[in-house]
């Protein structure tokens, strides 16, 4: 099945068939904290941007991979959507050929997939987490379109991303706590896209170094 081509997206092969060994693992200090994984139609180039605007938002040494294969996923029988835990094994794979990571480098996988848990407790989810593998997979499905069905214009949607991304980070890697503020990127419940849209990125960074 052709999917729609997703930011002028160029799908790169995997970096020379990645080695059975896995790399030693790099010094805490020289570390990479996190690292986004562009998948399916969403380009590394895309990615990488993303990536560079994060670091200099957080502080932190945020970096993107290379595009990176995902093969073999199925949905839910009936469906479009596909498991969010299938997506977990996917920085395993990676980590033996990256140089920079370190035991807590934290891995972000970009798929244009919509996604749910395997216990589809909810109608879909926009991200989901596991901490035990340092693993969160965020689906860009639902931040294409308006709340009406069309499609949101690009610059929007890499605005929206970017802020799901953010979100990530800093709850799972800046002890970051979800609250009521709508402008605030841990604001809860998301809703819509019109919440994801309400956020500022520029707003939550700037409270946070004023409550240091």
């Amino acid at each position: 099945m052709h999917r729609r081509r997703f930011l002028l997206a160029l799908p790169f092969a995997w970096a020379a068939h990645a080695q059975n060994r896995p790399l030693p693992l790099a010094s805490p200090v020289d570390a990479v904290h996190v690292y986004i994984v562009p998948t399916d139609d969403i380009s590394e180039e895309t990615a990488g941007s993303i990536a560079r605007a994060l670091s200099s938002e957080s502080g932190l040494w945020i970096k993107s991979t290379l595009w990176t294969p995902v093969d073999g996923l199925e949905p839910f029988a009936g469906t479009n959507q596909y498991a969010a835990e299938d997506f977990f094994p996917i920085p395993q794979r990676l980590s033996r050929v990256l140089r920079d990571v370190s035991p807590r480098t934290y891995f972000i996988v970009l798929t244009t997939r919509d996604i749910n848990a395997r216990s589809r407790n909810f109608r879909f989810q926009y991200s989901y987490h596991s901490p035990m593998t340092n693993t969160s997979v965020l689906s860009v499905a639902r931040l294409r379109y308006q709340i009406d069905g069309t499609p949101a214009p690009v610059d929007l949607v890499v605005s929206r991303v970017t802020k799901m991304l953010m979100r990530i980070v800093g709850e799972m890697r800046m002890g970051w706590k979800r609250n009521g503020d709508p402008a605030d990127l841990m604001y809860a419940p998301i809703m819509s896209v019109e919440d994801i849209d309400r956020m500022n990125l520029s707003h939550t960074i700037r409270s946070r170094k004023e409550a240091l």
